[in-house]
């Protein structure tokens, strides 16, 4: 497990603010039933991650998502559009482009990691975390700042008096303060301990200590005595670097194969592979105090105890840090439902499934459960006479896609023909649900609202890895440490003196260029020529073992796609991976293993975080025409426009829609 502090963090990550009250309760349900402008109907926008318009437009040919055809066959098909991402297509960045108006050389977001030049004592570049930060002070909640740069139209929106409403929109966190809004944040709030989304695994029969540590959680022992058991749940720390608080478990074996677990004072039964409710859990020392919220899964009651439990997300009645504006909403979410619900932003637990610590029915139960709650949010909201703007995200079909693409291609690594006759239908299964809820929601519609539908970017097959300092080293540009024949996490090893580029994150390689990079080499006169030879040699490359595959279908350039203030910050050259490749899974933190090519021995078979832009669209659907190649970025502008709120000469858009309302 590693922990997202300064300079470390783990893939899969992304990862809060300060909260500012305009009179009482500003923005709160109280008062959120004014407007400026009570002319024109509400806007709806609806936010499905990952959804591809191959993939749409199959199931709708196939009669699969009847509400969906209906719509993109309205204004003879004019209401249907894809729609085009970012460079690259992921989520941090896309959703970064649609808050902000502006493309990532504006807003700052270029992938789930970034370097960290020049930190003290010794190491000259980092990975470190790409949205936000999570500095633990010496007492008190964490401090917690985005790196996106811009003001989310949303902000914009409620300040100008126009009552907004968001729930679950990514990297909305930390949770923007509006005078009259009112927002949930999403993918990016982290967990209690200030990682993504760390699971714990309990049992009673450890495995080997090498394989202690699965990526994105942690294995602790039980103790059994007889039928008796007890683990310890750790939590945060009261103090930066302080040891850390916890809560005991204790558990009995019961009739039936169950198990009474007693976690927090409170007693309940689990049964075999059914999860619990939420359980409240307070970790407390002294005047410290941060109090989450977990589900437990009995896994195994004999011979061997074995429980799951979801990552500790924060109490959406009393979050350790603020995750809702204003802070009390997150609460009166959950008063709503009637229930509990996760906060965590990485909320389909992928980590656990793809170390297989719980299997694919596991997986797409408590999927189901979070994709429950989530719709029933989403119903109320609209239920509710008490906002002009809704916006509203799920992240479930971004999420099967990844982790069930082996399931479609029998080609991929990771095929079980068993495992497709039960689960195939998966990313289907998604896709349906998703024309259900739209179904529902248009329910709920009145005759001058607007609907908008997207995703962010499209998806493809992740069967193969390249590694890509593996490359950079082989062709003389990265050299490693004398003695070193291969090139360990964090770039440890690598000799800075005769490097002249290096390879972070999911597809971006950086030169190390003389005054940015610590220990620079690259002078800004031969930078751009250094940049090419790396792209076109990697457009060039062939997997020699897969029939001569183009690897690298498109090659671009910092100082071509990267234009704004953060420029300095991008990667010098953004690769564009073809169908079937991506980054090898040891190439995003700077590891170098030997060799050019791995297969993709996961569950997460399916990506896009460094496909070619032009390969992997979104989708925009409205109830209204729109215009002919829109892209995400046009959203922020449609809707400032939508509410006759100035646009910002900055942004890069313009509006989505084909006709004024």
């Amino acid at each position: 497990m590693i922990r997202a502090r300064s300079g470390l963090l783990v893939f899969s990550i992304a990862l809060l603010s300060t909260l500012i009250a305009c009179g009482p309760r500003a923005g709160s349900r109280r008062d959120a039933g004014t407007s400026a402008r009570p002319s024109a109907g509400r806007l709806i926008v609806l936010g499905f991650d990952g959804v591809d318009p191959r993939w749409l437009d199959r199931f709708i040919a196939d009669g699969k998502l009847p509400t969906m055809k209906r719509l993109v066959e309205a204004n003879g098909g004019a209401s249907y559009r894809r729609l085009a991402s970012t460079i690259p297509p992921q989520s941090p960045v896309a959703w970064a482009t649609f808050a902000t108006g502006t493309q990532p050389g504006q807003h700052g977001i270029f992938d789930f990691i970034r370097p960290s030049r020049n930190p003290a004592p010794a190491q000259p570049v980092l990975p470190m975390q790409g949205t936000t930060t999570f500095e633990r002070p010496d007492d008190g909640p964490p401090a917690t700042t985005t790196f996106r740069r811009g003001i989310p139209f949303w902000k914009t929106i409620g300040d100008e008096g126009i009552p907004v409403v968001s729930l679950n929109v990514p990297y909305s966190f930390p949770p923007d303060p509006m005078r009259h809004g009112r927002i949930v944040s999403g993918l990016g709030v982290p967990d209690l301990l200030g990682i993504n989304s760390c699971f714990t695994y309990a049992t009673s029969a450890p495995p080997p200590e090498a394989e202690r540590t699965p990526g994105g959680g942690r294995i602790i022992p039980i103790s059994l005595d007889g039928d008796a058991g007890s683990f310890v749940l750790e939590g945060p720390s009261p103090a930066r670097g302080g040891s850390p608080t916890s809560v005991s478990v204790s558990l009995r074996r019961v009739d039936g194969g169950k198990v009474e677990a007693t976690i927090a004072g409170r007693a309940l039964v689990l049964e075999h592979r059914r999860f619990s409710e939420f359980v409240e859990v307070d970790f407390a020392e002294g005047s410290f105090r941060a109090r989450g919220i977990v589900r437990l899964l009995l896994l195994e009651s004999s011979p061997t105890m074995r429980v799951f439990i979801t990552p500790i997300s924060p109490n959406p009645r009393e979050p350790w840090f603020p995750i809702s504006h204003p802070d009390e909403f997150a609460g009166d979410v959950a008063d709503d439902l009637g229930r509990l619900y996760k906060t965590v932003g990485w909320d389909h637990d992928t980590s656990s499934l793809n170390t297989e610590v719980l299997d694919d029915e596991l997986f797409l139960a408590d999927m189901d459960a979070i994709e429950t709650d989530r719709r029933e949010m989403l119903l109320d909201a609209l239920a509710r006479d008490d906002f002009r703007m809704l916006l509203w995200v799920s992240t479930s079909t971004d999420r099967v896609a990844h982790m069930f693409y082996r399931l479609i291609d029998p080609q991929h690594p990771r095929y079980d023909a068993a495992l497709a006759a039960e689960h195939g239908d998966a990313i289907e299964n998604e896709y349906r649900r998703m024309d259900e809820t739209v179904r529902l929601a248009l329910a709920s519609l009145r005759p001058n609202d607007t609907l908008l539908i997207l995703s962010d970017h499209g998806f493809h097959d992740y069967r193969r890895g390249l590694h890509v300092n593996r490359w950079l080293a082989e062709n003389g540009f990265l050299t490693f440490n004398e003695g070193r024949t291969v090139g360990r996490d964090m770039l440890v090893d690598v000799d800075w003196t005769q490097t002249q580029a290096y390879a972070l994150g999911t597809g971006q390689i950086y030169l190390n260029l003389r005054g940015r990079e610590r220990e620079g080499i690259v002078s800004p006169s031969e930078a751009r020529a250094i940049a090419e030879r790396i792209g076109n040699g990697l457009r060039a490359l062939r997997d020699s073992e897969r029939e001569n595959a183009v690897v690298v279908s498109h090659v671009y350039y910092g100082d071509d796609v990267y234009r704004g203030r953060a420029r300095s910050e991008a990667p010098d050259v953004q690769l564009g991976f073809a169908e079937n490749y991506r980054t090898s899974w040891e190439s995003i933190l700077g590891g170098a293993p030997l060799g050019l090519f791995a297969d993709n021995p996961r569950k997460w078979s399916g990506d896009h975080s460094a496909s070619a832009a032009e390969d992997t669209p979104g989708i925009l659907i409205s109830n209204r025409p729109l215009v002919e190649h829109p892209g995400i970025v046009d959203l922020a502008p449609s809707a400032l426009g939508y509410f006759d709120v100035t646009v910002p000469g900055h942004y890069e858009g313009r509006t989505v829609f084909a006709q004024p309302r």
